[in-house]
C-alpha cells in the first residue's frame, strides 16, 4: 500500500501539501490549541518534581480529551485526515480495516523521513502548533 514513507518525492510533496491544509483546519475544528493549553492548577508550594509530575498528568489528560474530540465528535474529519496519509478518499479510509490503520500509522509514525519533514516544518512555523508553553 501507499503511504507518505514508501512513495516517490513528487508524490510526497504534493500530499503533503494537501495534508497541512487540512490539518490545519482540523486543529481548529478539534480545539487542540485550546486543549493543549490547559494546564494543572498549582497551589505554589510545589517542588519542582510536583510540577513536573503534575504537568505530565495534565498532559495525558489533555491528549485523552484530544482523542475524544477527533473520535467522538468528529470521527468524519478524523478518517479523512488518516486516508490522506495513504493516498485515499475519506470514503476510502472510511473502509480500510483496522489492520490497515495500524499499519499506515506505524508506518509513517516511525519513517525519519516524515518525522523530519513535519518537524522542520512547524519549527519553520509553516504548520502552526499553538503554544507548546508548559507553564
Amino acid at each position: 500500500m501507499k503511504t507518505l514513507a514508501n512513495c516517490t518525492l513528487k508524490e510526497f510533496l504534493q500530499q503533503i501539501n494537501k495534508i497541512k491544509k487540512k490539518a490545519a483546519a482540523f486543529y481548529d475544528v478539534i480545539g487542540i490549541g485550546d486543549i493543549r493549553r490547559t494546564l494543572p492548577v498549582f497551589k505554589g508550594d510545589e517542588t519542582p518534581e510536583q510540577r513536573k509530575e503534575m504537568i505530565r498528568k495534565q498532559g495525558m489528560k489533555n491528549i485523552s480529551a484530544i482523542i475524544d474530540k477527533c473520535i467522538d465528535e468528529n470521527i468524519d474529519a478524523t478518517v479523512e485526515l488518516i486516508g490522506l496519509m495513504c493516498f485515499k478518499t475519506a470514503d476510502e479510509a472510511a473502509e480500510m480495516e483496522v489492520s490497515e490503520f495500524i499499519d499506515i500509522v506505524l508506518e509513517t509514525v516511525g519513517s525519519q523521513r516524515c518525522i523530519d519533514f513535519f518537524m522542520k516544518l512547524v519549527n519553520s512555523g509553516l504548520i502552526n502548533m499553538g503554544d507548546t508553553s508548559t507553564e
